[in-house]
């Protein structure tokens, strides 16, 4: 019983973490119109030197009803106050300096890349497990 219940548990990122980034991340990037690929957050928040694999950040632009645009950036912070994977919006005084909230504490690496023409999300989880996502903005 012992060694089922830790068997269990060991895929516990997979079962209950994963689909929950996959339904958030896959509705954020389907409702985005633009998508850019980042080294890191300082980089995503500065708007400078986008890259195509290897990064830890993601910006998303989405067209709002008035014909305004919202920016959001997804970064993979591995230290800090709220590790994880977390989302930030810019408001018109900027980039916050926390989170506006977590899409999951449970990853111990993120990679967003976009060598083959779509994005994938490649999340590792706390066992080494990996799982990639695909995503593509409207």
């Amino acid at each position: 019983h012992v060694r089922l219940v830790t068997i269990i548990n060991s895929y516990k990122f997979l079962r209950d973490e994963a689909p929950s980034i996959n339904l958030l991340m896959g509705r954020l990037i389907q409702r985005s119109d633009f998508y850019r690929i980042y080294s890191d957050k300082a980089s995503a928040f500065s708007n400078i030197g986008a890259v195509t694999s290897g990064g830890s950040a993601v910006m998303l632009r989405f067209r709002n009803p008035d014909g305004s645009t919202q920016d959001t950036v997804i970064a993979f912070e591995p230290t800090g106050a709220r590790p994880g994977l977390n989302l930030y919006n810019r408001t018109g005084s900027g980039w916050p300096g926390v989170p506006d909230w977590t899409v999951s504490s449970r990853p111990t690496a993120v990679n967003f890349s976009n060598d083959t023409g779509i994005l994938l999300i490649q999340v590792t989880g706390p066992d080494s497990e990996k799982i990639t996502y695909v995503g593509n903005s409207e």
